[in-house]
């Protein structure tokens, strides 16, 4: 008889692995987006930060007042270089001529966040005893959406 079906560990870690996160970018057009993953990631990171505005006041009782202010976002990379990959051909082009890049941060659940950004460092190691790899940041032109 095959087994179809096994306990599951009532203990196990909640935790979301970073494995599971993407970066895409669109080799497509506005309309017609084609996303491809730009290949060997093996970091991905992104970061939603806002501008403090300090609205501290002689009557807050000697305590700071702060709001939040204009928002930016980024996202960055490091990948093993893989010189046939679209996604890193993608990234090296747009940061060669200068043009943004339509970008997306896909979550392990499907959750999205989409924007625009141009590629402000795209840096290559090629260590004698590693692999190469990429490190690439997009920083963020405009709203970053979430699908």
């Amino acid at each position: 008889m095959p087994i179809t079906n096994l306990p599951v560990n009532p203990n196990s870690a909640d935790a979301s692995l970073g494995k599971d996160y993407l970066l895409s970018v669109n080799i497509g057009t506005v309309d017609t987006p084609q996303w491809v993953p730009v290949g060997g990631q093996r970091s991905t990171s992104l970061g939603r930060t806002a501008d403090e505005i300090d609205c501290s006041h002689k009557t807050t009782g000697g305590w700071k007042v702060t709001k939040a202010g204009l928002r930016s976002w980024s996202m960055e990379l490091e990948s093993v270089a893989v010189l046939s990959d679209e996604g890193a051909t993608a990234m090296d082009h747009a940061f060669e001529k200068g043009v943004e890049v339509n970008c997306k941060f896909v979550y392990p659940n499907g959750d999205e966040f989409i924007g625009w950004g141009s590629v402000t460092d795209y840096s290559m190691e090629t260590p004698h005893d590693d692999v190469a790899t990429i490190s690439c940041t997009i920083t963020g032109n405009g709203e970053l959406e979430k699908q």
